[in-house]
């Protein structure tokens, strides 16, 4: 009898993320103007939004790379107007992500961090940088479905190429 747990590995996570990132910036390359559909709140575009999730995978990602960085509670708010900007924020906030969990161990995993008014481990900081991604990449497929945008195959894990 095994004593492993079924898991779904944090490289993985990052494969799917990727996998989403990439399929809607292919996307955006294709339909522009999408990115102008407006969602309102605090990310009042579709860019916004795109942006927002960027910033928040690089935000972790720079925090899980640097240990002696000084967390605040949000993300700095950062230039999106170029389609270059956010592929690029993707591309850097991927690799670091990566580069961290191909060298992060178990303990550097359970290490807690303070982060604005909250403490949460490494782990718990890497799930929501990548769960993040996942449930506002729905949310960007919600929007362009309610905008009469074209709209793409799902994107479900299940047909990504992130596991087997």
């Amino acid at each position: 009898m095994s004593t492993t747990e079924p898991a779904v590995t944090f490289r993985e996570l990052l494969a799917y993320t990727d996998f989403l990132a990439n399929r809607w910036l292919d996307y955006f390359k294709k339909n522009e103007a999408a990115l102008a559909v407006e969602v309102g709140g605090r990310t009042p575009t579709l860019r916004d939004l795109v942006g927002h999730i960027f910033q928040v995978e690089l935000f972790f990602a720079n925090l899980l790379i640097d240990t002696a960085a000084m967390p605040t509670a949000r993300p700095p708010q950062m230039e999106l107007s170029s389609f270059e900007t956010l592929e690029r924020m993707h591309r850097e906030a991927h690799q670091k992500l990566c580069q961290y969990v191909a060298s992060a161990g178990e303990q550097t995993l359970r290490q807690p961090r303070k982060l604005g008014p909250t403490t949460a481990s490494n782990r718990k900081i890497l799930a929501q940088a990548t769960l993040h991604s996942v449930h506002h990449w729905a949310q960007v497929a919600m929007e362009v479905r309610q905008a009469g945008l074209p709209t793409q195959p799902p994107q479900d894990i299940i047909i990504s190429p992130a596991m087997e």
